[in-house]
């Protein structure tokens, strides 16, 4: 979880604002300008934008992302909007599984001790999230979600498979150039593997190499 985390000024037209994203197209930025579009002029209102960044519904650049999308489906746009706070706080959740039910009173000292924010900011981050999570529905048991840990070791397992597909291929070419040596002719062939993780297409690819040169 990000320690600088966005919130509202003022929380009254929070719920207002997600139902006007479900009635409204996908914008291709949304940025201060659509936010005016769906009704919402106000000052208090701005940290709506850097709130649907933090919880992934943009991007960066303000672009919406998929889940976006999936929130504009206002038949799961509450389960939608549960999953995207499980990640986006996810440390508040790992400490308690419950905290979309606490009072913004106990969220606040949470968050106070979290950002290192004071009192002000801290009540408006709390208020701010109590204010998602009664939007959202909780009641699909959580997903687990990978870790960063987890994401590396699928990358390295990928990185392995792919260098163990390259020297299995550079066997059946040291294979074949020695074959053809005995006629006086050496072959060399280069062979770009497809990215992917799927290892039915590597052993595929050596299938057809071997059936062709031995």
């Amino acid at each position: 979880m990000n320690s600088d985390v966005p919130y509202m000024v003022s929380v009254t037209n929070l719920h207002k604002i997600l139902d006007a994203i479900q009635r409204a197209g996908a914008p291709e930025v949304f940025h201060l300008d659509f936010l005016k579009d769906l009704g919402f002029s106000s000052s208090n209102d701005r940290g709506a934008v850097k709130l649907l960044k933090y919880l992934g519904l943009l991007d960066e650049s303000g672009r919406p992302l998929a889940p976006y999308r999936e929130f504009m489906d206002h038949n799961h746009a509450k389960q939608v909007l549960a999953a995207r706070l499980r990640i986006a706080f996810d440390d508040l959740f790992t400490a308690d599984r419950l905290a979309n039910t606490k009072s913004v009173e106990n969220l606040k000292g949470w968050f106070k001790t979290k950002t290192g924010a004071g009192d002000a900011v801290a009540q408006k981050i709390a208020s701010t999230f109590r204010t998602l999570a009664t939007y959202a529905d909780f009641s699909s048991p959580a997903t687990e979600q990978p870790t960063k840990e987890t994401q590396a070791e699928e990358t390295d397992s990928t990185s392995d498979t792919r260098d163990d597909s390259q020297s299995k291929l550079n066997a059946i070419m040291q294979g074949g150039a020695s074959h053809k040596s005995q006629i006086g002719l050496v072959y060399r062939f280069e062979i770009h593997l497809p990215d992917t993780q799927n290892v039915d297409t590597y052993r595929a690819i050596f299938k057809a190499l071997r059936e062709e040169l031995m």
